[in-house]
This record gives structure tokens, sequence and C-alpha cells, in this order.
């Protein structure tokens, strides 16, 4: 009986970890986390949707001609803009042809059309990470208070947790962030 000891692990998260804006619950995960409990999950990008394209070629049975004629008819989104591919969104808030190349409107807008987007679309729980920080250097703290006053300025039915999404190594980092900013 001595050998049959159960092995237990710590899980992150818990009721611990959360913190409420607006009647929005806010956790912290990794963003390696399989499978990820949310309904859609928001991506950074840049206008030209760059950013987060498979770096592995794949062959293609379309024409190569086709296939740059469509790329250079291509129009680049919209700074700020959302685009909304099923599950999967893009927040666009890098331009790599500006100077600087990510703004703080361009993250507040993003963040306001995310939260807009998923209160029309009956989201109830949104994955995100904190906009401007995967590709950009823009401050988490700045970007978590451009968060935090998004969610405070608007009224949600469906909307029920924000899952912020961070690399492994950052995730501890965050939520020290998260518990200093937003109280329970």
């Amino acid at each position: 009986m001595g050998d049959d000891k159960k092995k237990y692990s710590v899980i992150a998260g818990g009721a611990g970890e959360n913190r409420k804006v607006n009647g929005i619950a806010i956790e912290v995960s990794s963003s390696s986390t399989t499978p990820l409990h949310v309904d859609v999950r928001v991506f950074e990008e840049d206008t030209h949707l760059v950013l987060t394209v498979d770096p592995v070629i794949r062959y293609t049975e379309e024409h190569p001609i086709r296939l740059m004629t469509r790329i250079m008819e291509t129009k680049p989104r919209i700074p700020g803009s959302v685009v909304v591919n099923d599950t999967n969104w893009y927040a666009v808030v890098h331009d790599l042809d500006a100077e600087p190349v990510c703004r703080e409107e361009w993250i507040d807008s993003a963040y306001k059309e995310s939260l807009i987007l998923a209160e029309e679309k009956a989201v109830h729980r949104l994955g995100l990470p904190l906009l401007g920080t995967v590709h950009g250097q823009f401050s988490a703290i700045n970007s978590l208070d451009l968060l935090i006053k998004n969610l405070s300025i608007r009224q949600f039915s469906n909307l029920q947790k924000i899952v912020l999404l961070e690399k492994g190594s950052k995730v501890r980092g965050l939520k020290m962030i998260l518990s200093q900013t937003v109280q329970k």
C-alpha cells in the first residue's frame, strides 16, 4: 500500500489568480497551453498579416502568376482594426511601413474593436496577448491599462472572461502586474 502514493501536480491558474474588471474575469495563462479554453483567440498582427504566417513554405495548386497577382493586389489592413477568421482574430497593431511601427492609439482601437466584436458574436471567453508586447516593445503595464480602460467603459451581457496569453517564462511576471493593477 505504501507504493500506491498518488502523484499530484500544481495546475496554473485557479480562483486566486482571477481579477475582475466591470464583471469580466481576467486571468493569465501560458500561450502554449493546450487545449486553450477560450472561444476566440486574438493574435497580434501587422497591416499585411504576415507576423503570424507559418514560416514553412507549402506547395499550392495555384499558378505562381495568379498567386503573385493576388499578393500584389492585396490592400494593407487599417491599423487598429481586427480581422476575423472564424475563431482566430487578428488585431492589427503594427504597420511595418510606418515609424514607429506600433502606436498606442492602434492598440487602444484594436482592444475596443475586439471587445465590441466579442459582444456582438456572443463570445464568452476571449484569449489575447497584451497587444503591442508580442512583436513590439510596448509596455505590458500600458497595454493592460488600455485593456482595462476599454473593459471599464462598456456593458457586457455575453463576455465573461478574458485570458491574457503570455509566453511561459513571462507568465509569473504578468500575473504580478495583473494583481498589482486590478483588485480582486
